[in-house]
């Protein structure tokens, strides 16, 4: 199916290289939303990335991936699951509907930049324009190519197989292939007997056969999760699927649903749907003699999987009661209490709250409540969430010392919770899990160290910090808040990503968001930021400088001033604002540097923030911007914010240099000359003092009554309110 990989060293040495590759691969189609595609930064961006990609030429001439929702294969094997760059390409391939993509040696720029262009599309708008082999050859793409999911590509051949002796073993290559790519359709009952006797030699044969057979099942499972079939092909296909399980002998059963289980954990809602159709006793099978520990399950889907197991209907779907408005947290909380010093405490501990709630639900309490709190407290539980109530459980768990096995139970279960939370975007329980947990941690009360605990360590690893980030755009501005408070909570570790992800942010809203966030982390972040000052990115470290400015730190006066030279007048102009707050004598020397400036750009950011100083040479040299008349639009734009900043000044000597502007007379007046006109009369209702106001005055008379009737009358409006 695959080639044989060459020796090991190079196998190793392609790896880290490879995801370097697809690293630089991300960026670069990232940024065709931010540049046009002929823009330097695009063209940089793919030659870097070619760069990397010929390296990897040196040792295959083409490099193959294998793709699935959230992980890569290449050459028999799975890149570094755990890489963010290796996922973000995986999770966005395989929702474009691209089961593998080739990359060939001789792959030019130009090509890279339309496929990037290409993949911009929609998997719909893609098909309805004849797929990707048509769009590759109509974009003259010929170093790329790429191998769509085919949902009949895993169907066997009876006619084939009575002329080849040797069809078992091509079934199974086909098995394994309809695996990956998530289909199941054995076409005779034939083949799932040939298919279950290859099972039970490969599940129980060698190590590589096991390892082998175990991916494929998970990944098969993860994939059926999210397929979306009619209901007669998913019929056909769930029928398959048990009868191959029944002709599996007892431990090919528990190792095959034992390779399930993982994928079922990562989905547990898909998860309920799909375990109630498997019989109860290849269920019991698989859990015999085992604990939740042996088959690294989360509490919840053992819980599960436990009382299916137990239960010949099969049937747990309870009625949910609504309620008009739910009891207020005091007391629900008062009922828990009244619940958990009852004889049967223990059932109720974490590792076994998912059983437990449901024999409350579908069960009488044991104990001596009155029969009217049982109601009460049954039907609380039916219209909240199982993993709402448990974490209130453990948080209240949480305040009291606890032994280091209870600890253990209880950090697993805030694992499994903030993997819940996580998906189901509720970022208020996924930041009161991280405060309890440190609060727990850091009472003096824990046996754990600060250094092996799983908690807090788990909420800062790369993957699960990108999905957190990643969660702004999923959940859109309803839960932007929940994640800002959320990350403020964790704090430092997550300043390199935010900034990432500030430097990529395509407009000012949502720059302004990843700004605050960082200003809110506060002192821990502003060690990084300043790491951060020397990226090539001029509008990341202008936005950096702006967090820094707000809430200067002394020690790292000394690295922003570092920048008065930067290339980019915008990021000089922050330094010198900066300056201002600390060093006004240096910077206003710079600020002047600037002002006189040959340098348009440079003068035109100077003037944004002349008004910080008092020096009178300043005041002189914005009068001067005033002189003359506008020669283009640039010079315009610059002559209106001079305004804009005399007014913010408020000297008194700005306004005979008004009046001057204001009096040129000319039989036909430029628009240029107009714009100017009407800015100096919107100032002039701002502008301080009494001098604006007589000037208005003096011409509400002459042929500029009617703009300087307005601007009194927003005097006056500004001077009532």
């Amino acid at each position: 199916m695959t080639k044989q990989p060459t020796h090991q060293a190079t196998e190793n040495d392609d790896k880290p290289l490879l995801s370097v590759f697809l690293h630089e691969l991300n960026i670069s189609r990232q940024k065709l939303s931010l540049y046009p595609p002929e823009h330097p930064q695009i063209v940089a961006s793919c030659e870097s990335t070619l760069n990397i990609l010929n390296e990897l030429f040196q040792t295959n001439a083409i490099i193959t991936l294998g793709i699935s929702p959230d992980a890569l294969y290449f050459e028999q094997d799975w890149l570094d699951k755990e890489n963010v760059s290796n996922q973000q390409f995986a999770r966005f391939f395989s929702a474009m509907g691209i089961a593998s993509i080739s990359f060939k040696l001789g792959l030019k720029p130009q090509e890279l930049i339309r496929f990037n262009q290409l993949i911009r599309s929609d998997r719909k708008t893609i098909e309805s324009f004849g797929g990707f082999d048509r769009l590759l050859e109509q974009q003259l793409i010929e170093h790329i190519s790429v191998v769509p999911i085919n949902y009949d590509a895993f169907q066997t051949n009876q006619n084939n197989s009575e002329k080849h002796p040797e069809v078992g073993g091509q079934l199974w290559e086909n098995f394994i292939l309809g695996l990956h790519n998530g289909i199941l359709d054995f076409g005779s009952a034939a083949d799932i007997d040939t298919v279950a006797d290859i099972f039970n030699q490969r599940l129980t044969g060698t190590e590589l056969e096991r390892e082998q057979s175990s991916h494929s099942i998970n990944l098969f499972v993860e994939n059926s999760l999210h397929q979306q079939q009619d209901s007669s092909a998913q019929s056909k296909n769930d029928a398959n699927l048990i009868s191959l399980l029944e002709q599996l002998t007892p431990e090919a059963q528990q190792l095959f649903l034992s390779s399930a289980l993982p994928a079922l954990d990562r989905d547990h809602n898909a998860a309920s749907g799909l375990l109630k159709k498997i019989p109860a006793h290849l269920l019991q099978n698989t859990i015999a003699g085992k604990n939740r520990q042996d088959l690294n399950l989360s509490s919840r889907l053992f819980g599960l999987i436990n009382t299916l197991a137990t239960s010949p209907q099969q049937d747990f779907h309870h009625t949910i009661k609504t309620k008009p408005a739910p009891p207020s947290e005091d007391m629900v909380r008062a009922r828990l209490d009244v619940l958990f010093t009852e004889e049967r405490q223990d059932l109720y501990m974490p590792d076994s709250y998912q059983a437990a709630l449901y024999n409350i639900l579908g069960d009488n309490v044991i104990g001596t409540i009155p029969e009217d709190e049982k109601q009460k407290l049954k039907d609380q539980i039916e219209t909240q969430s199982i993993e709402i109530n448990c974490a209130a459980i453990i948080f209240e768990v949480l305040q009291q010392q606890l032994d280091a096995e209870q600890e253990i139970a209880i950090q697993q279960n805030l694992l499994d919770l903030s993997r819940y939370f996580l998906d189901t975007g509720n970022f208020k329980l996924l930041q009161e899990i991280h405060n309890h947990w440190s609060k727990y941690l850091y009472s003096g009360n824990s046996s754990a160290s600060i250094f092996n605990e799983m908690v807090l360590s788990h909420h800062v690893q790369s993957t699960f910090m990108a999905e957190v980030l990643d969660g702004m755009d999923l959940w859109g501005e309803e839960k932007q808040q929940q994640i800002a408070d959320y990350i403020v909570a964790v704090g430092e570790p997550y300043t390199e990503l935010v900034i990432e992800y500030l430097g990529l942010a395509p407009n000012w809203s949502e720059r302004q968001t990843w700004m605050k966030i960082l200003a809110d982390i506060g002192g821990d972040a502003q060690k990084v930021i300043v790491r951060f000052l020397k990226d090539d990115r001029w509008y990341l470290v202008r936005n950096l400088l702006m967090i820094l400015g707000e809430n200067l730190d002394p020690q790292h006066i000394k690295a922003i001033h570092q920048l008065i030279d930067h290339p980019h007048p915008k990021v000089r102009v922050e330094v010198i604002r900066i300056l201002f707050s600390c060093n006004p004598a240096t910077a206003n020397r710079q600020l002047l540097q600037e002002l006189q400036s040959e340098e348009f750009e440079a003068r035109a950011s100077a003037v944004l923030i002349a008004d910080l100083s008092r020096d009178p040479t300043v005041l002189s040299i914005l009068h001067k911007n005033l002189a003359g008349t506008p020669e283009n639009e640039n010079d315009l734009e610059l002559r209106k914010q001079t305004i804009q900043t005399l007014t913010r000044i408020g000297n008194r000597e700005s306004i005979p240099v008004f009046r001057r502007v204001l009096r040129k007379q000319s039989l036909l007046p430029s628009r240029r000359i107009k714009q100017l006109h009407r800015e100096i009369f919107e100032n002039l209702a701002l502008f301080p003092g009494s001098s604006a106001e007589k000037l208005l005055q003096e011409l509400v008379s002459g042929k500029h009554k009617h703009l300087a009737g307005q601007a009194l009358e927003k005097r006056q409006e500004l001077t009532r309110s």
